[in-house]
């Protein structure tokens, strides 16, 4: 018999059985398509080979004035900063007290008791001790004991345990005056449920225990990031909005709580062309958190982010939105900002006074699922939905997407919020990583080529990611919960967590070890699946194969057969054909590579089939 040519059509369908996906790819990881046909997917290698305290959740690049290149990281622990191979912590101060009789020690231990009344710290957050008054404190140097530490348990509201590099060797109580200085409580790695006071209706179970079930989210840690010239602006979740002065170089520089801005706020952006500073889902009464109404928006004066009050002289103003509970997103485009809320999206566009900024509403039950679940690429909106995907160019639609229940079926919908999207420009993708069902941090991705409308996914585990621009590739953090490795600065007492950011898209290996790429079709009848048919014959089509790829072939009698899988091939450049011995009504094919420097681009698989009997 003649040659039989398979051939397939770009992207991903799990939307179809494996035999209505004839045609079809149905699976595949670390691949994308380009001009229609799968290759595998880029390498990364480090970009900063300095370890980060906390979870990966903003990146943000940008260029001074003099042209040197900066990144920021925020995590739900710290903010750093990295310029040519230096970085900086540059996490923002809530206090800082100057306390007397603050240490009590016990011997043989070395935890240090800090007291402090009111102190309003929480597990985990981080001190810096200074001017350490005693020489001596309980056995501890004082020189020792000026350092960086990790809050490990709060004693009570005056009171809270640190851990010192050295041992006491007495016991102590008020011992010492020191300078402490609190950063800011950023929040947890996970979104999570509130089970304590005000979790459930009033004498609903025992008193002074805790709720079994909630409906009240904990807000994990988050940041948005901006700049403002060369300057950088940084919002916490649910927190006070800071700017980082680049003049001011990067040793002993943190950010600095912007004069006069509203203190608690899910989220901010900068108004390109007007030069607003706008915080979102924020406070009624500025400088009152517990104001904070996640649908009000306020906006500073124009070219002045220390001016938020309205009057007669300048452009500040507010605007309460009238769709959904809360902002989830906001992101600029063309002449207008668009606002995300959980279920709504509006416009908020300039137009001059007296009202500045006018809004409408563009969408219903459209709303986004996180703070970086959308990205405008070209003037085009695109967002993860809860159970959709949606674009906006001048309408809201609905994007077709054929591997809708593959990322809705597996997903982690109580981490919805760490949702990020990001672009590839060099191949016109899409990209939304986020948790599957049984993973509280991200581990997949879905991809959308928006030009070649195909979809595509697999296994990746990156907290944060940031187009190319500033730098010369994209560029990403990934989170390793359990390391514990040093980081740029000497914690005392510091737990486990580490993110590190990556150079996406170099070379074709994953930081020095072999990525695991492979893509497998839907079954395609034999002979229209008539007869059994045999193939005997394979001819493989690559093109810039470096290394070797693995093809195999499988076959199944029936639909709900079970796949028989034929002898795995190890194929090359030079490979011009095999022979195989598969037999069955249907069959498919796995290409796969898991070499270190392997690299290839699947074109076409001609196959030789002869009939093998009817049953």
């Amino acid at each position: 018999m003649p040659l039989t040519q398979l051939t397939f059509q770009p992207g991903i369908d799990t939307e179809n059985t494996e035999t209505g996906a004839e045609g079809r790819w149905t699976n595949c990881d670390k691949v994308r398509f380009r001009k229609g046909l799968p290759q595998k997917i880029g390498g990364w290698t480090k970009l900063s080979a300095s370890y980060y305290v906390g979870s990966a959740r903003a990146l943000f690049s940008w260029f001074d004035l003099d042209g040197f290149r900066y990144a920021s990281l925020g995590t739900n622990r710290k903010v750093y900063i990295y310029r040519d191979g230096t970085n900086a912590d540059i996490t923002p101060l809530r206090q800082s007290n100057n306390l007397t009789s603050v240490f009590d020690t016990v011997a043989n231990s070395a935890n240090l008791t800090i007291n402090h009344t009111a102190h309003g710290a929480n597990v985990g957050d981080f001190i810096t001790i200074s001017n350490c008054s005693t020489a001596n404190v309980g056995g501890i140097a004082n020189t020792s004991i000026d350092a960086e530490y990790e809050i490990i348990s709060v004693t009570n509201v005056d009171a809270y345990v640190i851990q010192s590099n050295e041992t006491a060797s007495s016991n102590n109580t008020n011992i010492s005056n020191c300078t402490v200085e609190y950063q800011v409580s950023i929040g947890p790695n996970v979104q999570t449920f509130g089970y304590g006071w005000s979790a459930g209706a009033y004498n609903a179970g025992t008193w002074n225990t805790p709720r079994t079930t909630s409906q009240i989210d904990v807000d994990l840690g988050q940041w948005t990031l901006n700049n403002w010239g060369e300057d950088l602006i940084l919002t916490q979740r649910n927190g006070g909005t800071f700017e980082w002065d680049t003049s001011t170089g990067l040793t002993a520089n943190r950010a600095t709580p912007i004069a006069n801005a509203p203190t608690s706020s899910v989220t901010s952006v900068v108004s390109t062309e007007t030069r607003h500073l706008i915080c979102m889902g924020t406070e009624i009464t500025i400088g009152t958190p517990s104001t904070q109404d996640k649908l009000f928006i306020r906006w500073s004066d124009q070219e002045n982010y220390n001016s938020w009050q309205p009057n007669t002289t300048n452009s500040a103003g507010s605007q309460r939105l009238a769709g959904g509970s809360e902002i989830r997103a906001a992101r600029p485009a063309k002449g207008t900002i668009l606002v995300w809320t959980d279920t709504t999206l509006h416009s908020m566009s300039f137009v001059g006074t007296p009202f500045i900024f006018g809004f409408r509403q563009l969408g219903n039950d459209c709303g986004a699922v996180g703070l970086n679940s959308a990205i405008v690429i070209d003037d085009v909106a695109y967002w993860m939905s809860d159970g959709q995907f949606f674009r906006y160019a001048g309408a809201v639609q609905e994007i077709p997407c054929t591997v809708l229940n593959h990322v809705f079926d597996d997903i982690n919908k109580t981490q919805f919020a760490q949702v990020y999207a990001g672009q590839n420009s060099d191949f016109s993708e899409v990209i939304w990583y986020y948790c599957s069902a049984n993973s509280d941090q991200i581990d997949r991705y879905v991809i959308f080529n928006h030009a070649e409308g195909s979809w595509y996914f697999g296994n990746m585990e990156r907290g944060a990611y940031l187009e190319n621009g500033v730098y010369d590739n994209p560029i990403a953090a990934q989170f390793y919960p359990t390391s514990t490795a040093n980081t740029i600065s000497q914690i005392n007492g510091l737990t486990a967590g580490r993110s590190l950011i990556y150079n996406q898209e170099v070379g074709v290996d994953a930081d020095g070890s072999a990525i695991t790429a492979y893509i497998e079709s839907g079954d395609g009848d034999i002979a229209d699946g008539e007869n059994f048919s045999f193939i005997n014959k394979v001819i493989p089509d690559f093109k810039n194969q470096t290394g070797n790829a693995t093809i195999t072939l499988k076959a199944r009698d029936y639909p709900n057969s079970t796949r028989v899988s034929g002898e795995v091939i190890t194929v090359s450049n030079t490979t011009p054909f095999y022979n195989s011995r598969i037999r069955g009504r249907q069959s498919s094919v796995r290409i796969e590579s898991n070499e270190l420097g392997s690299n290839w681009r699947f074109g076409t698989l001609r196959i030789n089939v002869r009939p093998d009997g009817k049953r």
